[in-house]
């Protein structure tokens, strides 16, 4: 058994190696994940499969590494193809599900044996892709076959991947490390790649390689990652990894547009990094390097890099509809878009500026297309979560160069629909200036995510000649994602002669009319057409007025109406469009019926129409927490909550009240019907069928309105009146005989209780609303009351307005009784006789052919009373009213004590002079009783002197019109002799001073009052300053002379008083210098002026020529400067460059160095200076040295002079240093050196002579 045992095992064994041998790998190795062996997983909890000769230390749970493609797609990791060809394989590491173990954090992908015996300088290159929130590191360690022992290479962190990939388009990125350590060994590879599960839900993790290499390490290895910065309009500054430890120099191949790398330009050059210029603007360029080792051994290319060229200015007029190539709206709702690369968007991860249309639209917010053409694109602001931080998005222009334009304006179109809107703030700043507010506007803008974008202009006039840029700033409230405030067709140019009009609006809307406004450009005449919308005629009218009522519309139409200024004959302004507007419904006439089936006007709530809508004839209260919207079987309500379908038919339409969100608070929301006309019935009668399941229903409210008057409360049903969403549904009557002949709206008032956790179960619906004759007529419920002596009033409760009453002494034979029609259900029966016993009988008739039975009621008048006189006065000055509270009085008659009488229970009368007055109250019954009551009034008034006075320099404005008296005369003495007899008169002083005022009232009773007080009066002051400045210290004095406490403010915390005063700024800048004031009044005058400071600019600049050839010569310019912010180039052949470029090239079409070069160095306050050199400076002063040289510049032949025959040598340098003439030996005083063969361009030529170098400068031509 055990030799048994022992076999099985040696044959194991030998298995086992023989497999083992058969996965070596002999070097060069590479490894792309293109095979078939690399299969990706076929479903989100599947491994996939790699080759045999791999090793991966999971293959089952969820943290492996496994081959591409991943079968979740997720944009918040991972590449979004291999780096091979693009579509190729590549392995990663992956969470293929939420949670994680202490065993699925870290995992593990080992190559096969690799045989490094032919190696001498082995290394490991491969391209890794670390893009996720959950990206922890990767590991690369490798082991000799046979051991255990696994030797650390290196470790990418987390921190050097989130700063290398941004997306999952960020480039792959190569990695190398020297395996020199294994030569001649037999080695494994071990990629460990970790998560972090501190974060999401630890699937954003994808740790990807691809393009594995084991070979011999190369003489001149391959350079990576060039990267741009530094990047202008014009130039970039180009650096790169190298793994070369000595290089004699490198070359930088670029390419623009679709021009192929291979095909690009090569630079040469001696640094890492090396400066690119010459570039085209705003231009997407290509690179790659490669390092020259030694002659005859470069590498060979690096990997591409890309960058992209700044901006330059552009030129007014400037327009943009975000249409252009450079915008992009995202795929996904809660990523940015693509912004042009002109503009700058600041903001925060969860909220920004992005391009729309989004790609998920919410009803609740944004517009419903853009405004260029309702299809297209435009820029908006976006939340992606309710709780986002940081800074508030910020969108800004490029520069743009106002130079073209002599009265340039701002305009631009903005759309504000949503919930809980921010702020919009649009900001302007010119080249070396600071932000300045241009226009400002909060909350919502527009009601509906289809209401008419609106157009704002803003005045740029004070910009002419400047260069400028826009800054769009908006601060949205936390609570709300609906916040999508959007931008659109935004443009500078110049003003029109006639101002276009702005803020169209309609403000009221009728059944026939419509009600438009408008803010002006600036005429006083405007005209006006309209249409209704799908129709081709237009409707002209004109108006003086910035509105216009237009009349004789039709109803239920939509109209489409324009609007331009009409600034005289043949100048009139752009037409304006106006918000669309839609006529009111024509009231209904009843019957009035409505089954809520038609599901174009009644639409139900779904993923991306979550209000729904109503029929537009009916009107809803709110769109946003609790709202009525239109429903059916399809309809999802929530749990626990609404009908499973209609009553009609039980897959028909009803209307229903839908929550929000599940967390809302107590409230109501209404849902009114159209104008019903009820003059059609005889006795009105609302029915509808009612569905009132959940427990959050607080009540359903009927009320009932007439036009211009308030609701009045028909009906109540309180509380849940089903136990489940199949139970059925109920019907409820209510009378609407109050209403005969009105025309009424009927309103439904749902109420949800939100005292609880939970506030959504409150779906309250209704179905089959029908308004139309009563069905039957039962006999009326009869009460009499207020019963007197000769009168009582007959009530009674019934289903018609219009009854019939007859009444007599009891027992008498119907027929034979007084008659008497009624309206309304009450009777107020006249004329009886006192202490008598009546009959009384009721009869409704509810329609034309429906009537009641008679209902039978009795009562007993009253003995005929005693009379009691009660009653009072209230007067008031002249006035004077009389009320009789006397019961049981027919009438009563006042005497007012002056010889006149008025009859009534309540009298009023004027008394037409002052006085005591006896005045008697006679009351009187029909049964001849009379009684009276004396009272007293008098009448006169109290004069109570109140004044109050403004001055304005020496103008003062007097107001006693608040004085207290009757029928006052007004008689004022200014104290300068001046006298005014009226209640406000205005005076003008002809010097300052104190002046004593008496004013004097008289009453119509002759009494008098009469008051005087003080008045001090000063001259008006200007306040202001001027100021000399002397380098940094600024010298200023007040004006005018003469006042008091004089304190300065200068802008950089120091302060001084006096009239006079000085400051010495330390540093550069804008500074505010305010002075104040005040008069011998004690009046408060203060002026601010802005003064600045800077120091001269400084500096020279140098020039080498290029090339020449058919095309002219090319130079090179250096300038070097201190203090300078603009550098303005005047090259002496007619042409300027105005810029801040310090370092720029010009090519001259003529070849001769005769130019005079100046350039002007311009700092921020405007101060120059100018440095001037002549292009045939690039020699050197001949007369100086003992060795001439010319011609220069030259084109074939170089003559060289010596002092004296002597064996001399010449050494020739090309402008990159290199040799291109070595030590050509002269023997004679005068030589000759053939030039013909080198290119045009500037040399170096050092001559040898009696052991010294002389280095002189040419150019070739």
């Amino acid at each position: 058994m055990k030799r048994r045992l022992l076999l099985t095992f040696a044959v194991l064994f030998a298995l086992g190696q023989n497999l083992k041998a058969q996965c070596i790998q002999s070097t060069p190795y590479t490894e792309n994940f293109d095979g078939s062996s690399w299969q990706g997983p076929s479903s989100w909890n599947n491994s996939g499969s790699i080759p045999s000769c791999w090793t991966r230390n999971i293959t089952t749970a969820n943290y492996l590494w496994m081959a591409s493609d991943p079968s979740f797609a997720n944009t918040l990791t991972g590449p979004d193809g291999d780096h091979t060809t693009g579509t190729g394989g590549y392995a990663f590491a992956e969470g293929w599900s939420s949670g994680a173990s202490s065993n699925t954090l870290v995992t593990n992908l080992i190559t096969p044996p690799i045989d490094l015996s032919g190696d001498t300088l082995p290394r490991l290159v491969f391209y890794y892709h670390m893009y996720g929130s959950d990206v922890e590191w990767l590991n690369i360690r490798v082991r000799v076959v046979g051991t255990n022992t696994w030797v650390n290479l290196h470790t990418i962190n987390s921190t050097t991947a989130s700063n290398q990939f941004s997306s999952q388009t960020s480039p792959w990125r190569k990695h190398t490390e020297s395996l020199s350590q294994f030569a001649g060994d037999t080695v494994q590879i071990r990629f460990n790649a970790k998560r972090d599960v501190n974060f999401s839900w630890w699937t954003n993790s994808r740790i990807a390689i691809d393009d594995i290499a084991v070979e011999e390490t190369p003489s001149c290895d391959q350079p990576l990652n060039p990267v741009a910065s530094s990047v202008t309009s014009s130039g970039a500054s180009i650096s790169w990894s190298s793994l070369n430890s000595n290089t004699l120099g490198s070359q930088i191949q670029f390419a623009s547009g679709t021009t192929g790398i291979a095909n690009g330009t090569i630079n040469t050059y001696s640094s890492n990094p090396a400066t690119l210029s010459g570039l085209n603007a705003n231009t997407n360029y290509r690179i790659r390097v490669r390092e020259i080792c030694a002659v005859g051994d470069t590498s060979v290319w690096s990997n591409l890099g890309t960058f992209t060229t700044g901006c330059s200015n552009y030129i007014a007029p400037y327009t943009e509809d975000f249409e252009g190539s450079g915008w992009g709206p995202s795929t996904t709702w809660n990523v940015q878009g693509d912004i042009d690369q002109c503009w700058i968007t600041q903001g925060a991860a969860q909220k920004f500026w992005t391009v729309g249309p989004p790609a998920f639209s919410w009803t609740q917010t944004g517009p419903s297309g853009d405004h260029t053409s309702g299809s297209g694109q435009y820029a908006f602001h976006q939340k992606t979560s309710t709780l986002a931080s940081g800074i508030d998005p910020r969108l800004i222009s490029p520069w743009i160069d106002l130079d073209t334009l002599s009265s340039p304006e701002l305009s631009f179109w903005y759309h504000g629909y949503g919930q809980q809107m921010g702020d919009l703030d649009v900001y302007v700043q010119k080249q070396g200036g600071t932000w300045s507010s241009l226009w400002d506007t909060s909350g919502l803008t527009h009601s509906s995510s289809s209401a008419a974008w609106l157009e704002h202009i803003a005045d740029l006039s004070s910009y002419a000649g400047d260069t400028i840029r826009v800054r769009f700033d908006y601060s949205a409230s936390s609570g709300s994602f609906y916040t999508q405030f959007a931008l659109d067709d935004i443009k500078i140019d110049n003003a029109p002669s006639c101002a276009k009009p702005k803020n169209t609006a309609v403000t009221a809307v009728g059944v026939y009319v419509a009600q438009l406004d408008w803010v002006g450009g600036g005429a006083s005449n405007w005209q006006i057409r309209y249409r209704a919308v799908g129709t081709s005629t237009w409707s002209w009218t004109t108006s003086s007025t910035s509105n216009k009522g237009v009349p004789q519309l039709n109803s239920q139409t939509t109209y489409e109406w324009q609007v331009r200024d009409s600034c005289g004959t043949g100048d009139v302004s752009q037409w304006v469009d106006g918000p669309d507007f839609t006529t009111n419904c024509s009231f209904f006439t009843a019957p009035f019926t409505e089954n809520f089936s038609n599901s174009n006007k009644w639409q139900t709530v779904d993923f991306t129409n979550t209000t729904g809508s109503v029929d537009p004839c009916w009107l809803r209260s709110d769109t946003e927490d609790l709202f009525w919207v239109g429903g059916n079987s399809t309809t999802s309500h929530y749990s626990g909550t609404g009908p499973s379908g209609d009553h009609t038919t039980g897959t028909g339409g009803y209307a229903f009240t839908r929550s929000s969100s599940p967390w809302t608070a107590t409230t109501d929301t209404e849902l009114r019907t159209p104008l019903i006309d009820l003059d059609t019935l005889q006795s009105p009668e609302l029915t509808f069928w009612y569905h009132m399941f959940g427990p959050d229903i607080d009540k359903l409210r009927i009320f009932v309105k007439r036009p211009g008057t308030p609701a009045v409360l028909v009906n109540t049903i309180t509380g849940q009146q089903q136990s489940s969403s199949t139970a059925s549904w109920q019907k409820r009557t209510v009378s609407l005989l109050a209403y005969e002949g009105d025309t009424v709206q009927i309103i439904f008032k749902a109420y949800r209780d939100g005292s609880g956790f939970f506030s959504y179960r409150a779906d309250i619906a209704i179905d089959d609303v029908k308004i139309d004759e009563t069905a039957t007529c039962p006999a009326p419920n009869v009460l009499a009351s207020n019963i007197t002596f000769n009168s009582a009033e007959l009530n009674w409760l019934g289903r018609a307005n219009t009854s019939a009453v007859e009444y007599g002494p009891t027992g008498f034979t119907q027929g034979n009784g007084t008659m008497v029609g009624a309206q309304n259900q009450n009777a107020v029966l006249t004329g009886l006789q006192a202490s008598t016993t009546y009959d009384a009988y009721v009869q409704d008739t509810c329609t034309s052919t429906l009537t009641s039975t008679w209902t039978l009621v009795q009562f007993t008048t009253l003995a005929c009373p005693t009379i009691s006189a009660t009653g009072s006065i209230q007067g008031a000055g002249a006035s004077i009213g009389g009320y009789s509270t006397t019961s049981d009085a027919d009438s009563t008659v006042w005497f007012w004590g002056d010889g006149n009488s008025t009859n009534g229970d309540t009298s009023n009368y004027t008394y037409s002079s002052f006085g005591l007055f006896d005045i008697y109250q006679v009351v009187y019954n029909s049964c001849g009783n009379v009684d009276s009551l004396l009272h007293t009034y008098s009448y006169c008034d109290t004069t109570i002197a109140d004044y109050t006075y403004s001055i304005n320099g020496l103008s003062v404005n007097f107001d006693a019109s608040t004085s207290s008296g009757t029928a006052l005369d007004y008689y004022w003495q200014f104290g300068d002799g001046g006298t005014a007899s009226t209640a406000a008169p205005s005076h003008v002083y002809t010097a300052s001073g104190t002046y004593t005022i008496t004013l004097l009232l008289v009453n119509s009773c002759g009494d008098s009052t009469a008051t005087t007080f003080d008045l001090t009066l000063c001259p008006l002051v200007t306040l202001g300053f001027t100021s000399t400045v002397t380098g940094s210290t600024f010298s200023f004095t007040a004006t005018p002379a003469g006042l008091l406490n004089y304190q300065w403010s200068f802008g950089d915390g120091n302060t001084a008083s006096g009239m006079t005063a000085s400051n010495t700024y330390s540093t550069q800048g804008s500074f505010t210098v305010t002075v104040t004031a005040e008069d011998s009044c004690g009046n408060q005058f203060s002026y601010s002026d802005d003064v600045a400071t800077c120091d001269v600019p400084a500096g020279d600049f140098t020039f080498n020529i290029v090339s020449t050839s058919a095309n002219g010569m090319v130079v090179n310019f250096a300038a070097n400067a201190t203090g300078a912010d603009e550098y303005h180039w005047y090259w002496g052949d007619g042409t300027n460059d105005k810029g801040t470029a310090s370092n720029i090239q010009h090519t001259y079409g003529v070849i001769t160095t005769n130019y005079i070069v100046n350039l002007f160095l311009i700092n921020e306050c405007g101060d120059s200076t100018m440095v001037t050199h002549r292009l045939n400076e690039v020699g050197i002063a001949e007369q100086a040295l003992p060795i001439a040289l010319y011609p220069n510049p030259l084109s074939t032949f170089l003559h060289v002079d010596l002092p004296a025959d002597a064996e001399t040598l010449l050494d020739i340098y090309n402008a990159q240093g290199q040799m291109v003439r070595f030590q050509v030996p002269i023997n004679a005083s005068n030589h000759r050196v053939d030039m013909s063969t080198l290119s045009p361009g500037s040399y170096v030529v050092r001559v040898l002579w009696e052991n010294r170098p002389y280095y002189f400068s040419i150019t070739k031509i």
